[in-house]
């Protein structure tokens, strides 16, 4: 084959595989910025912290007074810990999708990149499973483990652990499920828009391809 179409074939092949990693690196960017840190992140309004609120109904039906300013402390905490887990997340998904396609070697003119969903659901289910465990272990050693702090009202020390049982058994339960619900959404959605944006420059890569003026005209000499 001509030195003139190996060089552009190597050229073309080399700027399509840094748009497929590009595209990799800004999906799982904003996958994990954007997306799942919008579940973990302090909301913009008090009555939309689903834990605040779940401590205030409590005191409030208990008839007791809290510390807000330690709940708020706590649940800091309690997001920095989660939140540092993300990062994990990011590095998992582009290092492991970045080697797939680096180790992928087109040999022929209809090869493509791909991204299937069973490569990204093999990835979700080693960090959904951490997820899951990162979150228990937050609740359990920054919430829970600051409750006796938040009272501020005297009671008994079984009035005490009632509130704390009930707390823990929201967090644990409704709670966590509700936030893996929605990560799992957002996933999904990511994951899609992943599959589909990598079909597409897949395409656009065969289209310049087999339309290259340059190529063309080698071929018909």
């Amino acid at each position: 084959m001509d030195e003139a179409i190996e060089n552009f074939k190597e050229q073309h092949i080399n700027n399509y595989r840094k748009a497929i990693l590009e595209n990799i690196k800004n999906n799982t960017n904003i996958l994990v910025d954007e997306d799942i840190m919008s579940l973990v992140k302090k909301p913009p309004l008090d009555s939309m912290d689903l834990i605040k609120m779940k401590f205030l109904d409590v005191a409030k039906k208990n008839k007791i007074i809290l510390n807000v300013e330690k709940i708020d402390s706590i649940l800091e905490e309690y997001r920095k810990k989660v939140i540092k887990y993300l990062e994990k997340i990011r590095k998992l998904r582009i290092d492991t999708l970045d080697k797939k396609i680096n180790d992928f070697k087109i040999s022929n003119d209809t090869d493509v990149f791909k991204i299937t969903k069973k490569d990204l659901n093999e990835i979700n289910k080693k960090w959904k499973k951490d997820m899951k465990e990162q979150i228990k272990l937050a609740i359990d050693d920054v919430i829970l483990k600051q409750m006796d702090e938040v009272f501020v009202t005297e009671m008994e020390v079984a009035t005490k652990k009632k509130i704390t049982d009930e707390i823990g058994k929201y967090l644990h339960n409704s709670y966590q499920k509700q936030v893996l619900e929605n990560i799992d959404f957002k996933v999904l959605v990511k994951d899609t828009t992943l599959i589909n944006g990598i079909k597409e420059q897949g395409e656009r890569y065969l289209f310049t391809l087999s339309n290259s003026r340059l190529l063309n005209e080698k071929l018909d000499k």
